[in-house]
This record gives structure tokens, C-alpha cells and sequence, in this order.
């Protein structure tokens, strides 16, 4: 057993951060948070098979230099899955699912009805999953998701937006000027037509005079 044991490792689904200390599933949790990381939500097969080909006996550095062989194949990880009264959530938020999560587990056991918390291990040798209080300390792994980029603004589309607007503000301005000369010229042919009937009227008044 000559390899280094990792403790950062990318994969497609995350970059899992490997905790050989045993803590309880909410200083584990904490851990990971401090980590601005989650426990790993070994929710699917593949997630599992990934973690578990991780999980493999390497030598571990002491503090003093010396290496010392440890045995990660053979260990329980605690992984992102809480539960409590046979409801269960994991730790990226998807609701535990029966017909979708029973089989990750040993004899296709989910959640047991209990008054206390539970949460499941991992058992890489097995690839498989099972369940324990949260009480009870273990290893475990914490997993950074991947960041998903945010879309870039469309210059594009930001520009002709503001053009399409500038053309409606022009073309606003245009009738309402084209109006305002209507009604300008309206006013002046009344005028005219007032003018006109008062001079007649006038004459009418000298003829019958």
C-alpha cells in the first residue's frame, strides 16, 4: 500500500473532501458547512459507486512525519441523509423516495419509524448504504457542488431592446408634433371662418340699412 491518502478529490459530481476524525452527524454537518460544503448526498448509484472507488486503504501522514497505513474500504462514512418518523430529506434537498431510494440501502431497508434522529453510512466494500443513529461518530464526506455558471447578458439583445425604445419615443414625439400642427390648423381655419361670417354679417346689417 504505497499510495497517499487524498483528502480533495474532483469529480463530475462535486469535489469530495474526505474526514478520516469521527464525529456525530451535526458536528459532521458543521464541518462540512465550515468547508462551504455539504455532506455528500449519496443519493443515487453513481454518486455511490464514485465516493466508494475513493475510498480505498492509502497511508495517512502523522503529525511527527511518520506514515501509518489507514483503512477506508473497511470504514462507515457518514453521508448526507437525515431522517426522523420514516420521513427523510438529503442534504441537497431532494425528499427521500421510497421507490427511488430503498434500493441504495442492505436489503432495500429505508427510514424505520423513530423518535430520533437517523442518518446513513456507507459501506465502500459493499457499496451500499445503511442507516444508525446520529448520535454514533464516524468518518465522513463532504462534497462542494458544482458551481453553475451564470448566464451572460446578451449584449446584443440589450442593445436593440434600447434601440426598439428609442424608435418608439421618436416616433411618439413625431405624432404627437403632427398633431399638435392639426390642431393648430384647425384653430386658424375656425378663426378665419369666425372672421369671414362676422364681415358678413356686417354687410348684410348695411344692405338692410
Amino acid at each position: 500500500m504505497s499510495n497517499e491518502c487524498k483528502y480533495e478529490i474532483n469529480t463530475k459530481h462535486g469535489e469530495l473532501l474526505i474526514v478520516d476524525e469521527p464525529l456525530n452527524y451535526e458536528d459532521s454537518k458543521q464541518v462540512c458547512e465550515s468547508l462551504s460544503s455539504i455532506l455528500a448526498p449519496m443519493n443515487n448509484e453513481e454518486i455511490i459507486q464514485e465516493i466508494s472507488s475513493h475510498l480505498t486503504p492509502c497511508n495517512a501522514t502523522a503529525y511527527h512525519g511518520n506514515t501509518f497505513p489507514r483503512q477506508r474500504d473497511v470504514m462507515k462514512w457518514t453521508g448526507g441523509l437525515e431522517t426522523y418518523r420514516n420521513n427523510g430529506k438529503w442534504s441537497d434537498g431532494v425528499e427521500y423516495n421510497d421507490t427511488l431510494h430503498d434500493n441504495l440501502f442492505m436489503d432495500d431497508a429505508g427510514p424505520m419509524y423513530s423518535l430520533t434522529c437517523k442518518t446513513s453510512y456507507l459501506e465502500p466494500t459493499k457499496k451500499l448504504l445503511a442507516f444508525d443513529s446520529c448520535s454514533d461518530e464516524r468518518p465522513f464526506v463532504c462534497m462542494r457542488l458544482p458551481v453553475v455558471p451564470e448566464a451572460k447578458e446578451d449584449r446584443t439583445t440589450h442593445l436593440f431592446i434600447i434601440g426598439l425604445a428609442m424608435i418608439c419615443i421618436v416616433l411618439f414625439l413625431f405624432q404627437m408634433l403632427r398633431f399638435g400642427k392639426c390642431m393648430a390648423r384647425g384653430e386658424n381655419k375656425h378663426k378665419r371662418e369666425t372672421v369671414r361670417q362676422a364681415a358678413d354679417d356686417l354687410e348684410q346689417r348695411a344692405l338692410d340699412a
